[in-house]
């Protein structure tokens, strides 16, 4: 049965079966091990790294991160200015005692100098910025969302086109150096090859300047730790989300940047019997079909989607958001139907305004949106931050939701961890 069970799961990573081997190749050893009744096999070396890489591959997209570990980006006219001083300094072979032998021995030298100065730091970022397929499925949104699709891959695409340009200009001229017969000769070709190296990457320059501004933008991403449990409050734009962020905030909320927008995004934290949870808020959600969002409201789906997070929805019944009640139970009805698998509690806020104000309108005809205005969500607890009312209910109850969403998080990486060592087993 252990056997069996072993080379199912070989087939699910693409190993194939037995009656597939390339002829003459022995992929799987068969060994009976005396203190067992069952089988055990033996990956080869081949077969073993696809499994590596598959599993490494996983593991990358289960954290977070990445970002903060790209490299530095020189701007291209730095990489250029270093690369000639560098190579202008290179001497030839000591020993050579030919003029023209020690001329194009010192030509050839400069330009490899020259070429490797100048496509090295190319190939450094271009196998170091991470690839997409990489990343936790968080970081690959926030790239989409901050470039559009694709131009992450083209942008890196080009920097390596220009690298593959520069190596080969570079022996190109280097070779052609190398073969000179005169001093004079020698002297020309080394001056026309950096001529050519040089207008090379003048040319493709540009695709490093973008390199940068992506560098920078990345790097300025607020990070996310997947292992703290987070709240995230979600609702429609002005419903009260931010001051909720400040009195649940054991400190100063830090407003988080992102260069998708101009809105600054409130980080907090929540210190409570020693433990320490993330509270966070995010972009209000209009009434409209996902497919037609904007890039902030998207950001909101994100970390919907792929952060492990417990959500506290807030409603505004008083409408002085400005989003009308039904606007807002279409959206909530949305997003509960879509994401209610998280941990959740709803919260009507401004609790001190209703019954003292007029809504903005009031002709709605569904049952279920005028239950929604007079109540709320079932099991919805009201606040009111400007009164205080229910806010140290509110922080009992945040403290209960964070406590499980701990709980969740723990467990989930016990099943990762049991899940790593079956596969090493193997």
């Amino acid at each position: 049965m252990v056997a069996v069970m072993r080379m199912s799961r070989w087939r699910r990573f693409g190993v194939g079966s037995l009656s597939t081997l390339e002829p003459g190749i022995s992929s799987v050893y068969l060994c009976q091990r005396a203190h067992s009744a069952t089988y055990s096999y033996t990956l080869d070396d081949r077969l073993q790294g696809e499994l590596d890489d598959f599993n490494g591959e996983q593991k990358k997209q289960e954290t977070v991160g990445a970002f903060q570990k790209i490299p530095m980006v020189m701007p291209a006219t730095d990489i250029l200015m270093s690369a000639q001083r560098k190579s202008r300094n290179v001497l030839p072979t000591k020993g050579i005692a030919n003029i023209a032998k020690r001329e194009r021995n010192k030509g050839a030298k400069q330009l490899d100098a020259l070429m490797k100065e100048l496509s090295v730091p190319l190939r450094t970022y271009t196998e170091n910025f991470p690839k997409r397929r990489d990343l936790h499925p968080y970081e690959r949104s926030l790239i989409e969302l901050t470039f559009g699709e694709g131009y992450y891959e083209q942008v890196l695409g080009r920097v390596d086109a220009l690298r593959k340009r520069i190596t080969s200009v570079g022996k190109q001229h280097a070779s052609v150096c190398a073969k000179s017969t005169t001093k004079r000769e020698a002297e020309e070709r080394l001056t026309e090859g950096r001529k050519k190296l040089e207008e090379s990457f003048q040319h493709g320059k540009h695709a490093i300047d973008d390199l940068v501004n992506v560098a920078k933008a990345l790097r300025s991403m607020p990070v996310v730790d997947l292992h703290i449990p987070t709240l995230c409050l979600v609702g429609s734009p002005n419903v009260g989300k931010s001051s909720l962020v400040r009195i649940l905030s054991s400190g100063k909320p830090e407003v988080c940047s992102y260069p998708f927008t101009t809105r600054g995004i409130l980080m907090g934290h929540i210190v409570s019997n020693h433990e320490r949870f993330q509270v966070t808020d995010t972009p209000g959600l209009l009434t409209r079909h996902d497919d037609d969002r904007n890039n902030i409201e998207r950001l909101t789906l994100a970390v919907l989607s792929y952060l492990p997070i417990a959500v506290l929805y807030v409603h505004d019944l008083s409408e002085d958001c400005g989003t009308s009640v039904a606007d807002q139970y279409i959206t909530y009805k949305h997003i509960k139907d879509r994401f209610g698998d998280r941990l959740w509690l709803d919260v009507i806020s401004k609790c001190d305004l209703l019954g003292k104000k007029e809504p903005i309108s009031f002709s709605d005809a569904d049952d279920d949106v005028a239950q929604y205005r007079r109540l709320g969500p079932e099991g919805a607890l009201r606040v009111s931050v400007q009164s205080e009312i229910g806010v140290k209910e509110l922080k009992e109850r945040v403290h209960e939701l964070l406590t499980s969403q701990m709980a969740r998080i723990k467990a989930s990486k016990a099943e990762h961890e049991t899940q790593e060592i079956g596969t090493s087993v193997l």
